[in-house]
């Protein structure tokens, strides 16, 4: 097994840790916690001091940062988080990133299907998004089974 930690960086950051078997990926993946951080890269910090710092993660799902034209004034708290996440895990964890756009794949219909909702928790859900983007993309039978099979 390994633990999977994936992340929507920004203001406030959304987390979810799962376990997951990246070989047999007929296993399903358990989601062990997630929720929110606020205070941007200083909360994140804080959160990996307290609670990250005591996790061997094998593999992280983060969201990447898109610059999009016209919009002045965006918001660089995603890239210092990724910066951290890069200088923290760079050399011990698996490091993958997904681009905002591909959020729609699971709205979130879909993750109250897979029971993966959690109300009043937008960033959570997001993180947990990622992690099940991820896991599809990956052909991770169980959720192509819990989200995809009608």
């Amino acid at each position: 097994m390994a633990t999977m930690l994936s992340l929507d960086p920004g203001g406030t950051t959304g987390y979810a840790i799962f376990d997951v078997d990246l070989v047999n990926l007929d296993q399903p993946a358990e989601l062990i916690q997630r929720g929110q951080i606020a205070g941007s890269l200083n909360g994140f910090l804080d959160f990996y001091h307290d609670v990250l710092d005591a996790i061997n993660i094998d593999l992280i799902v983060c969201e990447s940062f898109t610059l999009r034209e016209g919009v002045y004034g965006a918001d660089l708290s995603p890239v210092y988080i990724i910066g951290a996440v890069q200088a923290l895990y760079g050399e011990t964890a698996q490091l993958e990133y997904q681009e905002p756009k591909l959020k729609p794949l699971c709205d979130d219909a879909r993750l109250k299907k897979m029971g993966l909702h959690i109300s009043g928790k937008p960033h959570a859900n997001d993180a947990v998004r990622h992690a099940v983007i991820y896991l599809r993309n990956n052909k991770h039978m169980p959720t192509l089974t819990a989200g995809w099979k009608d």
